[in-house]
């Protein structure tokens, strides 16, 4: 489990893929400093290495840094982009098992908190970032969803799923490890050793900018890998700008139902998480319970009490 965080502590900001816009991260900064939080400006914030931040050895170093650092509380990375999977084989897990710290972030930082998980077994949250959300006015429901499982950290948190919209495709009840993101990253990392293992697991998944034919490849790769036999839920979040101009492709949700509408375990879609400015924040490793019947989704409390 993870130590809880409150203002007056302090979180490492990293960009451990894409370069981030530095304005747009000073404004995510100046937020995070309103919520009354001390701040680490690492040096990938303002770098430029083609499509990375930072060269392979800067991006890996700033995050092995920032779990061993004692004077660090957690970690929100300032956005997505690409590059996480060349760093894995060089994160150092022994330290970050013996630093356990809050890791947020979401699309690329997918490989990231799911090796993390794989190796160490230490939860994280696949939600806001700074130079994102933090940095655009950030939603109230946004940011709900965000703070208050960062601010009550011994409750369990949960969802009602009739207020959120919502749709039940197969109705159920289970329970089990929330694991997942964003869709491509989590079929990418099949078949190596930092993907973790996915039997009896709550799977989310969402994606952006990724063709139909792209969605069905990796959906196929996670069939026939034996994933979506061995889960014990689904949760489908938003798939933004994922529609072919081509009139013969399928329609996403066409391929979400072929992989989907035979599986033997509750699955709910249209779930508000993902690349979009609204979203529930999930906590990843999460001992997780997905009750269809009645409409209710609830996280177990991942930080120290």
């Amino acid at each position: 489990m993870l130590k809880k965080i409150a203002p007056g502590s302090t979180i490492s900001v990293i960009a451990p893929a894409y370069p981030p816009n530095p304005e747009k991260t000073e404004l995510g900064i100046t937020y995070l400093e309103s919520k009354g939080y001390e701040v680490v400006r690492n040096e990938s914030l303002k770098g430029n290495h083609g499509y990375f931040s930072a060269p392979d050895e800067q991006r890996i170093k700033e995050l092995n840094e920032s779990f061993a650092n004692p004077n660090v509380d957690a970690i929100i990375c300032a956005r997505g982009g690409w590059g996480n999977l060349r760093l894995l084989d060089k994160i150092d897990y022994k330290t970050i098992k013996q630093n356990p710290k809050l890791l947020v972030g979401y699309s690329d930082i997918t490989t990231l908190q799911l090796a993390i998980w794989q190796k160490c077994e230490i939860p994280s949250i696949s939600g806001p970032m700074v130079a994102v959300e933090m940095a655009s006015g950030i939603l109230d429901f946004t940011e709900k969803y965000f703070w208050e499982q960062i601010d009550n950290p011994e409750k369990n948190y949960s969802i009602n799923l009739a207020e959120i919209g919502t749709e039940n495709w197969n109705d159920g009840q289970s329970h089990g490890t929330l694991l997942g993101g964003c869709l491509s990253m989590v079929a990418h990392q099949l078949g190596t050793p930092y993907s973790p293992n996915y039997d009896g697991s709550i799977l989310f998944i969402e994606d952006v900018g990724e063709v139909p034919y792209k969605i069905d490849r990796y959906l196929a790769q996670m069939k026939q890998a034996g994933i979506l036999d061995s889960i014990s839920g689904l949760i489908i979040g938003e798939f933004l700008d994922c529609e072919s101009d081509d009139e013969d492709s399928f329609s996403v949700e066409e391929i979400l139902h072929d992989y989907f509408d035979n599986l033997k375990c509750p699955v709910i879609y249209n779930f508000p998480y993902g690349h979009g400015m609204k979203k529930i924040s999930m906590p990843i490793g999460s001992k997780t319970s997905l009750d269809t019947k009645k409409g209710k989704l609830e996280f177990e409390n991942i930080f120290n009490s």
